[in-house]
């Protein structure tokens, strides 16, 4: 569960950084508050709460499985200026021994390990501040 607080400086602090996720696939249930954003043909775009809607997010596994069929969308989620916001999330991932590739020729991607995937996440943080993601693992 996210819990994103009251923020009088909204316009200039983020709840969650833009990202994608490292999972498969994420669900995500979130209040009417709205906040989460998408990015999309350049800019940012709103997603509209709908209580009776789930949003899913296709994860960076996804992406490589599919062969960039599916891409992992990145996304980020605003700090609320006045209420508190909530949000609850499951992602979906595989055991660390699980091997990634896809079953579409010419694989884009190289064969990896969740595992790999995570440690190499961690890695470009400490290195860089940011995730690289699955583009680390192209051919």
């Amino acid at each position: 569960m996210n819990r994103y607080p009251p923020c009088p400086f909204s316009s200039e602090v983020f709840g969650l950084v833009p990202h994608t996720d490292s999972s498969f696939l994420t669900v995500v249930n979130q209040d009417q508050i709205g906040g989460l954003q998408l990015w999309k043909n350049g800019r940012w775009i709103n997603v509209k709460p709908n209580p009776e809607a789930l949003v899913i997010n296709i994860g960076d596994l996804f992406q490589a499985l599919s062969n960039d069929v599916y891409k992992s969308i990145k996304h980020r989620v605003l700090a609320p200026q006045q209420v508190e916001r909530l949000s609850l999330a499951f992602f979906y991932c595989p055991t660390y021994e699980t091997v990634i590739k896809s079953c579409i020729k010419p694989s884009m991607y190289r064969e990896f390990t969740f595992r790999e995937f995570m440690m190499q996440i961690q890695r470009d943080l400490k290195a860089t501040g940011d995730k690289v993601g699955v583009s680390r693992f192209l051919l």
